[in-house]
């Protein structure tokens, strides 16, 4: 079509037909690239006839290229660190790993002949294994259910004399699709451990009020219930490794939220009430594919460490490296994001001063601009065109 600029791009072992409009630019094809890729496009060298195109401040037809034209696509070290195909190839790989290792566990009960399959209430362990269990629960307050392969929680951790008195569930490494509503029975129950399962969904929680400590990583969550509010004593939150695509407004009520992990997820995008979670001093939020940042992120003025690695962020607002005046750790990489960007950001002189004094006090000399890893990546090929 005349209004139509088609283009064909070499990459790799992959050949991408493109189809721009008629006055597109070099910068509009590169940002379809890495779309398309996952390529940033600091990192793309794009030629065409034995020539650089990348950069050029021009449309694709003043760069010399002509529709239908052929190009060939490079990558910079590190190639499409933040892409979607390898965000999704590497929670693949991370969900096989997970399962292997079930499997292991399963052949080793096996081996020693404990029941593998969860048989009426007792999981992986016989009946009356789970009724000794159930006394030193009670006794101290812990219940102890990781790797045993259930598929559901057992009765006896819900009956009246041992459910009253739980304060610790570690039931990390097992098969559970579902919680039951009985969960809820756990009334005083402050630290729970639900990592490496299969859930779905954990609805149920909000209604254990005295949670201290949440950590379902490597589950099949995609969202968080917007009730997750009702847990005002929380202090740490660990979801990494999960599908969540969002957070709830809601998570600004979590006043006492020290640790929030939600690495390797799918999140585009933060609310701007994460900002009013006052007390939150670690965020690691690595793997995502964050766009941009809330400017109410610098209400966090207790925050000291903001892992951001691997999304796709332009730009940091001057409001967090403003505002968050304990901020001392900051990483980036793997972002659009370069280290000399970060640098003509307002509020970045200020922020270095405490990222030096920090490891100052960390290593036994003074910690030198050149070498020193400012928590960005460098620019690359930035001469190409020169």
């Amino acid at each position: 079509m005349a209004d139509e600029f088609p283009l064909i791009v070499k990459y790799g072992k992959d050949t991408l037909e493109l189809r721009l409009p008629a006055d597109a630019t070099v910068a509009q094809l590169q940002a379809t690239l890495e779309e398309r890729t996952g390529l940033f496009v600091r990192k793309q060298k794009l030629m065409a006839a034995g020539k650089v195109v990348s950069g050029r401040p021009c449309t694709l037809t003043a760069a010399g290229l002509r529709p239908g034209a052929k190009l060939m696509l490079l990558a910079g070290a590190g190639g499409p660190t933040a892409g979607q195909a390898a965000l999704e190839a590497s929670r693949q790989s991370r969900q096989e790993a997970l399962e292997r290792g079930r499997q292991q566990l399963a052949e080793r009960a096996a081996q020693k002949g404990i029941a593998a399959g969860a048989a009426g209430a007792a999981g992986a362990v016989t009946a009356a294994s789970m009724r000794q269990r159930a006394e030193a629960w009670q006794r101290t307050g812990i219940a102890a259910l990781r790797d045993l392969q259930l598929a559901e929680l057992p009765a006896e951790l819900f009956s009246p004399q041992v459910a009253s008195g739980i304060r610790v569930l570690d039931a990390g490494g097992n098969a559970l699709a579902a919680l039951p509503s009985a969960l809820s029975q756990l009334t005083g129950l402050q630290r729970l451990r639900l990592s490496l399962n299969r859930l779905a969904d954990i609805a149920v929680l909000p209604q254990l009020m005295q949670l201290v400590i949440l950590a379902a990583d490597d589950n099949r969550l995609s969202a968080l219930p917007p009730a997750i509010s009702a847990l005002g004593r929380l202090q740490k939150l660990s979801l990494n490794g999960n599908q969540i695509a969002c957070l709830p407004d809601s998570i600004g009520a979590l006043q006492q939220l020290r640790a929030l992990a939600l690495r390797g997820n799918r999140l585009a995008a933060l609310p701007a009430s994460l900002g009013a979670c006052s007390a939150l001093v670690e965020a690691d939020l690595r793997d995502n594919q964050l766009g941009e940042l809330p400017e109410q992120l610098g209400q966090l003025t207790q925050l000291k460490l903001l892992l951001l690695d691997n999304n796709r962020l332009s730009a940091v607002p001057p409001a967090v490296l403003t505002g968050c005046a304990a901020l001392s750790t900051l990483s980036l990489h793997g972002n659009p994001l370069t280290a000399e960007q970060l640098r003509e950001t307002e509020g970045y002189a200020a922020f270095d001063e405490r990222r030096r004094r920090k490891y100052d006090k960390q290593v036994d000399m003074r910690v030198l601009a050149t070498g020193f890893d400012e928590g960005a990546d460098i620019v690359e090929f930035e001469h190409w065109n020169q």
